[in-house]
């Protein structure tokens, strides 16, 4: 059986852990953009496909930038499936906090 002053401590563990859950949200959803901005200027760079909304660059510039951003996109999608993984082990972890307040035992 939790006392008083325990019950506390852990309803301020899972305030805790949800808000930093949230923040890894917000990480997940600028790692998912940044891979989109980067992958989309990778391709540009490396494809060299012409088009009126980027800029005419040829040579070695576009391919340096090609190379930049499909770096910069690997990077970001594997940071993106760190982070999903653990906001899914958050949730898990904040689930069975919130069964240990209620007192239901697996």
């Amino acid at each position: 059986m939790m006392n008083h002053k325990e019950k506390e401590l852990l309803k301020t563990e899972i305030t805790v852990k949800t808000a930093h859950i949230k923040n890894l949200g917000n990480w997940l959803r600028n790692s998912i953009l940044l891979f989109l901005i980067s992958g989309t200027l990778g391709f540009w760079g490396l494809s060299g496909i012409q088009d009126r909304f980027l800029p005419d660059i040829t040579g070695p510039g576009r391919i340096a930038v090609g190379w930049v951003g499909s770096v910069i996109a690997v990077l970001t999608f594997i940071f993106g499936i760190l982070v999903f993984v653990a906001i899914q082990n958050g949730r898990k972890h904040v689930l069975q906090l919130i069964n240990t307040l209620k007192g239901v035992k697996k």
